[in-house]
């Protein structure tokens, strides 16, 4: 009698084990993808960081017509066909280059003294401003949620490989970005130029 209650006890401990065991490895295989803290897809990565890359994109345009770089401008413009929610590692990877040679080209006419702006200029330069806070805010946000992603075991695929290369980029084009966002409020002071509340409040965030 002892042994059969025995046998009963051990069979069901076993059923259990088996079960648990088998949810983890199916939770596992059915994998999504997970970061720390919480947890975040891939294609949500690459929806949210094109969302933030438009923001730049059409910052950048805007304040390189203004200060007179318009084939910098043009370069600019044109990668808002590359910024699809579909995006390969391979179009944001260019993108990012073109980002930052933008802040560059950017801060190089900042730094220069004799640079004035006539009030469409300003009006113009403004508006990139603001636009660019926004995209370096879109940037931090998804920062902090993508910080340690890693793609789930079945995880395949174009989104996730853009994803891990938008995670592992983001910080350094946050950098850069947030760099650049400073100097342009700090010329906009320093010229009479209307900043935005939610540029400079952008910069907190920094």
């Amino acid at each position: 009698m002892k042994l059969a209650f025995m046998t009963v006890v051990l069979g069901a401990t076993l059923a259990t084990a088996s079960t648990g065991a088998s949810a983890q490895l199916g939770g596992l295989l059915k994998g999504g993808d997970s970061a720390k803290g919480g947890s975040i897809t891939s294609d949500q990565i690459v929806k949210r960081y094109v969302g933030g890359a438009k923001n730049v994109v059409n910052a950048n345009t805007s304040m390189l017509e203004a200060v007179g770089l318009k084939d910098e401008a043009s370069a600019s413009a044109a990668q808002a066909a590359n910024l699809t929610e579909g995006a390969t590692k391979d179009a944001l990877e260019e993108s990012v280059k073109v980002q930052t040679a933008n802040s560059k080209a950017l801060e190089a006419k900042l730094a220069d003294s004799s640079l004035k702006l006539d009030a469409a200029g300003k009006k113009k330069f403004s508006a990139g401003v603001t636009e660019l806070a926004k995209g370096v805010v879109s940037y931090v946000t998804l920062g902090k949620d993508a910080s340690g992603f890693k793609p789930g075991i079945s995880s395949l695929g174009g989104s996730t490989t853009s994803a891990v290369y938008v995670a592992k980029s983001l910080p350094e084009s946050t950098k850069t970005l947030a760099h650049t966002l400073k100097m342009a409020i700090e010329y906009c002071k320093a010229n009479n130029i209307a900043v935005d509340k939610s540029a400079t409040d952008a910069t907190s965030l920094i």
